[in-house]
């Protein structure tokens, strides 16, 4: 699979790395999807929550900036508008964690082989 690195920021990047076909799954799987339609859909949640590891010194507003910049450069976000600070952490506190381990655990594999010197 090869992407441009202009693709390969924000949103584009965890999308290319945890597909939202897979979000989807582990979301339903742990029962935190959405009951209403919200501003924050639960998928954003888990790729901002990624994020937020990603970009850890920066702040919530910063973070989601970032993630969905290159949605709005190619005017995909239409009248949509970064939520308020306290909105993002209670969406955060609504998806929890156990969404972001089972993710962890259904994509983790090990990098060394039984070949790999001092791996084993």
């Amino acid at each position: 699979m090869s992407a441009d690195i202009g693709e390969l920021s924000g949103l584009g990047l965890l999308t290319w790395v945890y597909r939202p076909g897979l979000v989807d799954r582990v979301v339903a799987a742990c029962g935190r999807g959405e009951q209403r339609r919200r501003l924050l859909p639960t998928r954003l949640v888990v790729y901002f929550v990624l994020a937020l590891a990603l970009f850890s010194p920066a702040p919530y507003l910063e973070v989601m900036r970032h993630l969905v910049e290159g949605l709005r450069d190619q005017g995909l976000l239409g009248e949509w508008h970064i939520p308020a600070k306290s909105s993002l952490f209670r969406a955060r506190q609504r998806l929890g964690s156990e969404p972001l381990r089972v993710l962890f655990a259904t994509t983790v594999k090990p990098m060394g082989t039984e070949a790999t010197p001092g791996c084993f």
